[in-house]
């Protein structure tokens, strides 16, 4: 069973980095709320983060708590996500970039993420995404390859 304290983590570095925040900028912009030593140990999953703390920091980075807790809940649970580079699904050229190129901008505004090189697409995105473009999960998944990003 994933660690719940590393898929907190990962889901808050993914949020930082969205923002293109540094640690330090995190302090900054939190008055000093939250150290940037803090911060790197709740992304390690070294340090137990409050709920109270958790939202707060969701607050300073500028996202929905409720779309991050979803996250880390697919992520224990074993759903399949795949982090999308925008700017290399633009290079594909292909009719399912186009699409999802379109797709992106719906999902990310229903989302109320920030606007950034990234957006990880989960399972329901992709049956959706494939039921429009009339092939399957794995078709589409396949197609888009070359934009997953693969650095965690």
């Amino acid at each position: 069973m994933p660690d719940f304290a590393v898929e907190i983590g990962r889901a808050l570095r993914r949020a930082r980095k969205a923002r293109g925040l540094t640690l330090r900028q995190v302090a900054g912009l939190s008055q000093n709320r939250f150290r940037a030593t803090s911060v790197a140990g709740y992304e390690r999953g070294e340090r137990t983060i409050s709920v109270e703390r958790f939202l707060e920091l969701c607050d300073v980075y500028g996202i929905s708590a409720p779309a991050v807790l979803g996250e880390i809940v697919r992520a224990v649970g074993g759903k399949l996500e795949h982090e999308i580079d925008l700017t290399l699904l633009e290079r594909i050229g292909t009719a399912e970039g186009t699409l999802l190129s379109s797709f992106v901008r719906q999902i990310r505004a229903q989302r109320g993420e920030p606007v950034s090189d990234t957006i990880v697409l989960r399972e329901a995105d992709l049956d959706v995404l494939a039921t429009a473009a009339g092939t399957t999960r794995e078709e589409l998944a396949e197609a888009l390859e070359p934009a997953i990003r693969r650095d965690g």
